[in-house]
């Protein structure tokens, strides 16, 4: 799209956050007037509507904020998503208490909105993994996994002169290994050939490119020496036909030809059905096209889709940006320094009238000269900003404070004021006793009430905190560019950098820079100005003269030490134990399933709702939420650990690898197999602890994996993983990895996977994993999903195979075996086969069962995992009272029904 167009789009998505704010406004008066609602699935729908809108906003945010070449904009538009991120958390919480499942269905709220769910799928914004991370880091990341040792030491003069010696010693060794083999081949009298390919050097990418280049020019010999082939035998054949009916006709042997109406005949009814063959060819080619505009087939080759077309243009849409960008510094540099070269002293002079006419204010009203603000609180922009202690305020606290003071009458005893402050801490706790009992029998209550029909309060949707976010960073950009968005602006509006805006901000950077060096002589000029008056006072013989409310010093921020060994050291003593490592490249579409559509349907039943389990999709979903949006969030409240918990083979690392390559994360594999001969020792463990904290922050985005993170937390050792130690960071993992992370400022993930939960300790466990996704058994619609997408990339293949008996026969088989034996089924010769030998369900479900490593999950099996994931997950409990609830409505109403009857 073009720059207007993008305009274009932003104008009508600043309508639609204003209707989108207006809407999430209402659903806060409801939550904060206690208003009940019921049913359930309404009060479902009133939440997904505003999160629905808020989702699709958020995509669309992320494009303009990506694709906007107007550099000015995009910090603005950057705080918005932000804001928005923790909103749509906010609000996926809330819509999960509404409707008490994990896995929620906002399809009626959609069909509402005119919507389909592809719209409020959250996308992975472009900006997460190129804007988090700094540039050294990421250089240091390339080097070393690129086999530059750049984290080693500086080595010593002695070690040099080592390594040259064995560098000349190696190469002594091959030279005499190329003689003796270059003498016995002239020995034995075979050919020598010379070659300088020995010598050369490539690195991973140009011997990956020389590899795909050879296996390219094999396949073009190869189809070279076919056609080479075909033409001769064709040749051949020809010539030997000719030959032969030649020798026939002179020996008198050749048969005599027909008739020439059989002839004719003969060749009339070739043409008939020849034409009826192509018009049926031409019916169902002609069908086929219809079939797939319509979706109703996949066909074989996909021609480069407009999307792939899309990423080369977005990708030279950045370039431009970034020349934008590029410019806009270097326009802002010289602004600066023009600035202050000119005003300079005008710029001292007026920030410092601000500042005595304050010190007037408060000496003409009152007679005394406030506490000047401290430099770690902001100084005097806390003057300019009205942040400081108001002349009114001051007049009432002192009026307080005579007023404490008379009542008071002689000065306490310390121990008097410590008697003071104990009773007025017991006096804390017993009032926060009594709310936390209050709101249990408030809660008991609300749930016995609900037990009835006629009695039931309804829903209540919980107060948003994250919405004043929104507000605030939404009226930012509007006080900024409010009269600058018109239908016809000019095209710096549009593109580039407005130069108003440049000289603006120069004068506010000037201001900031100054400031300080004014606030010191400010005070200064206060304690003078404080000295004068006292002895005016003294002289007026008033000898303890009134005094301003003291301020409380703000703490001096820590700066922090530096490294005593430097992050490239660091990463690659990781890199060297093997727990920072390279992990496989997929995306989230490389998962495949399909969602639950009737579940929406189902569950909004208003007396006998049904609750089907969840699909793959939704799945995929949920990680899209809860991992993807949440590593890339600000928010002060996000969970930062979850648990993948499934059966084997269910997919839980496929996941975590696409969250790391979608946000292009160091994986940090802290796993009990892969750490427990790393780092021997406490000491040494604690210095490993240290490596991935300052790792982790310093190289954020960051995944800290933790692999069958339930043995960890295990019962019993089982005896035969004894020499493993898997319990050897049970004790320091929450308090080295979970508990100094800070969810507003770190981009880390910890991500957990557990095949057999059960066995580990539940309250252990759930202090480093307070979330969890529980991952389902593999079902009839992704399975079918899944089938369609393998077996229609073969062209012999038929459009219309049956997949549905397929997939019902394969429910609860894993889907790695699945695409694995299809793959070993459908070979060369079998593909070639498939034209007069159509492929059979029978044999694609005989090798799925006959693949050796495959895992068949029954439904016996997997309600272990739902009985662990009552007991271990609040929403498994919260399930059971509302199941129990559901039950008591419906009897009381039966009931009802039968008395009218």
């Amino acid at each position: 799209m073009s720059n207007v167009t993008y305009y274009e789009q932003w104008l009508k998505i600043k309508e639609q956050m204003q209707i989108a704010i207006l809407e999430d406004e209402r659903l806060q008066e409801l939550a904060s007037a206690f208003v009940g609602i019921k049913p359930q699935g309404t009060a479902v729908e009133i939440v997904a509507r505003v999160y629905c809108k808020f989702c699709d906003l958020y995509n669309k945010l992320c494009e303009c904020y990506d694709q906007m070449e107007q550099v000015q904009r995009r910090p603005f538009i950057k705080k918005i998503i932000d804001a928005l991120t923790c909103r749509i958390l906010e609000l996926k919480t809330t819509l999960e208490e509404v409707e008490l499942f994990e896995f929620t269905y906002p399809d009626n709220a959609l069909q509402q909105l005119l919507m389909v769910p592809q719209d409020i799928r959250i996308l992975c914004p472009f900006h997460y993994p190129y804007e988090i991370r700094q540039k050294e880091m990421q250089y240091i990341i390339d080097q070393i996994f690129a086999g530059n040792r750049i984290g080693d030491p500086t080595p010593t003069a002695s070690e040099i002169e080592r390594r040259e010696q064995e560098r000349l010693e190696e190469e002594e060794r091959i030279r005499l290994e190329k003689e003796a083999e270059m003498k016995r081949k002239l020995a034995m009298g075979e050919e020598i050939v010379l070659s300088d390919s020995e010598s050369l050097h490539l690195s991973p990418e140009e011997l990956e490119e020389l590899k795909l280049q050879q296996e390219y020019n094999e396949h073009i010999l190869n189809i070279q020496r076919m056609e080479r082939s075909k033409y001769t035998i064709r040749e051949r054949t020809h010539t030997f036909n000719k030959d032969r009916d030649l020798y026939l006709e002179l020996a008198g042997l050749k048969a005599p030809q027909a008739s020439e109406e059989l002839r004719t005949r003969a060749a009339s009814f070739i043409q008939k059905i020849y034409r009826r063959f192509m018009e049926l060819k031409r019916e169902h080619v002609t069908m086929n096209m219809q079939k797939e505009k319509l979706d109703m087939i996949i066909p074989s080759w996909v021609p480069p889709s407009a999307k792939e077309k899309l990423k080369k243009v977005k990708e030279t849409r950045r370039e431009f940006r970034n020349k934008y960008y590029e410019n806009w510094l270097a326009e802002n540099l010289k602004e600066n320094s023009r600035v202050v070269r000119l005003r300079e002293g005008d710029v001292m002079e007026d920030i410092s009238a601000e500042i005595r006419q304050w010190f007037r204010e408060w000496y003409d009203e009152v007679r005394l000269f406030d506490e000047f603000p401290f430099p770690e609180e902001g100084g005097s922009i806390l003057i300019v900003t009205g942040e400081t202690f108001t002349i009114e305020e001051y007049i009432e606290w002192r009026t307080e404070e005579e007023k404490r003071l008379k009542s008071e009458g002689a000065q306490k005893s310390k121990e008097q004021i410590k008697a003071e402050k104990l009773a007025a801490r017991e006096e804390e706790k017993r009032l926060k006793l009594e709310a936390k009992l209050k709101e249990e029998k408030r809660l008991l209550d609300y749930k016995k009430a609900r037990l009835n029909p006629d009695n039931d309060p309804g829903i209540y949707i919980t107060i948003g905190t994250n919405i004043s976010q929104v507000h605030e960073a939404w009226d930012k950009y509007q006080n900024q560019w409010k009269d600058t968005d018109t239908r016809d602006p000019p095209l710096d509006v549009i593109r580039g950098y407005i130069s108003k805006l440049i000289t603006e901000n120069a004068y506010q950077d000037l201001q900031l820079k100054l400031r300080p060096v004014v606030d010191e002589l400010m005070r200064l000029e206060l304690n003078m100005l404080k000295n004068s008056l006292k002895l005016d006072y003294q002289a007026a013989g008033i000898a303890k003269p009134p005094q301003s409310k003291k301020r409380n010093k703000p703490k001096k921020i820590k700066v922090s030490k530096p490294d005593k060994v430097p992050p490239a050291a660091m990463f690659q003593a990781l890199v060297d134990e093997g727990i920072i490592r390279k992990y496989e490249h997929i995306t989230l579409d490389d998962y495949w399933g399909d969602t639950n559509y009737a579940a929406a349907d189902t569950r909004a039943v208003l007396w006998t709702p049904s609750f089907p389990p969840a699909c793959l999709g939704d799945v995929k979903e949920q990680v899209r939420l809860r991992c993807l949006l949440t590593l890339g969030s600000s928010c002060p409240n996000a969970v930062r650990s979850q648990l993948l918990v499934g059966p084997k083979g269910s997919g839980k690392k496929t996941l975590i690898y696409a969250i790391a390559t979608e946000t292009n994360s160091i994986l940090i594999d802290l796993s009990p197999m892969n750490v427990y001969d790393k780092f021997p020792g406490p000491k040494n463990l604690k210095t490993m602890f240290a490596y991935v904290n300052r790792i982790s922050r310093l190289m954020q985005p960051t995944i800290i994996f933790v692999d069958n993170a339930d043995k960890i937390f295990c019962k019993k050792v089982p005896k035969e993983e004894k020499m493993f130690d898997p319990k050897r960071l049970q004790r320091d993992f929450f308090k080295e990895i979970i508990k100094p992370l800070i969810p507003s400022e770190d981009k880390i993930l910890i991500l957990g996977t557990a095949t057999e939960p059960w066995l580990a300790k539940n309250g252990q466990m759930y202090k480093v994993f307070p979330s969890l996704i529980l991952l389902p058994r593999t079902d009839y619609g992704s399975i079918s999903y899944i089938l369609t997408k393998i077996l229609m990339k073969y062209h012999g293949m038929n459009r219309e195979f049956n997949v549905h008996c397929v997939a019902q026969v394969l429910r609860g088989y894993d889907i790695n075996s699945i695409r694995k034996a299809i793959d070993k089924l459908m070979n060369g010769k079998r593909v070639a086969e498939l034209y007069y030998k159509p492929l059979k369900p029978e044999e694609i479900i005989n090798a799925v069962l006959d693949f050796e490593d495959v895992v068949y999950t029954g439904e016996a099996d997997y309600d272990m995992y739902k009985e662990w994931y009552e007991s271990y997950s609040p929403w498994g409990k919260k399930y059971l009272d509302y199941m129990q609830m559901l039950e008591s409505q419906l009897a009381y109403k039966l009931k009802a029904d039968k008395k009218k009857k």
